[in-house]
């Protein structure tokens, strides 16, 4: 959860702002588990509801693409999202509402944000080595004590007394 009390823009004018910092420390969102989320939300009263908006840095735990090794990879934010007012109904559009003694959990806006955020192939480092083809060996941990030699596809056999006869 992400709780931040709104109380003070419910019943303000429209216009009227206020900051709020976030320095999280590790925490879970369903299904993201978060090392870390940093920066400050702007938030705004507008007519129909509070508009949400800043920049969020945090780490998030995914599965390097190369060597299937979980790690947090960093990601950056702008969020911009529209709370509804209290007793204002939920949607997939606006997943988040202030309550009637004024908080509002952001969890379900910041959830979206960061998946959206994760890179289509992370990469737990540039120079990850991945695995072998042959046996699946992590090669991050070390060479490999497979031979390398896989069986061959029949249909490619052929080739092999090439290489041999050299």
């Amino acid at each position: 959860m992400v709780r931040i009390r709104l109380s003070s823009l419910t019943n303000a004018q429209v216009g009227q702002r206020e900051s709020v910092g976030l320095n999280l420390g590790q925490f879970s969102l369903e299904d993201l588990s978060v090392a870390y989320l940093k920066g400050v939300l702007q938030f705004t009263r507008v007519a129909n509801g509070i508009l949400a908006e800043g920049t969020l840095k945090a780490a998030v735990e995914t599965e390097c693409t190369r060597c299937l090794e979980p790690f947090f990879a960093p990601v950056v934010v702008e969020l911009e999202g529209l709370i509804g007012l209290p007793g204002a109904p939920l949607s997939p559009e606006r997943p988040v509402r202030v309550t009637e003694d004024g908080w509002a959990d952001l969890a379900p806006l910041i959830r979206e944000y960061l998946w959206l955020a994760l890179p289509s192939s992370p990469l737990c480092s540039p120079t990850c080595a991945g695995l072998c083809p042959q046996c699946g060996g992590n090669l991050n941990r070390g060479e490999c004590t497979c031979s390398g030699q896989g069986p061959v596809d029949p249909r490619w056999a052929i080739l092999q007394t090439l290489l041999d006869g050299e």
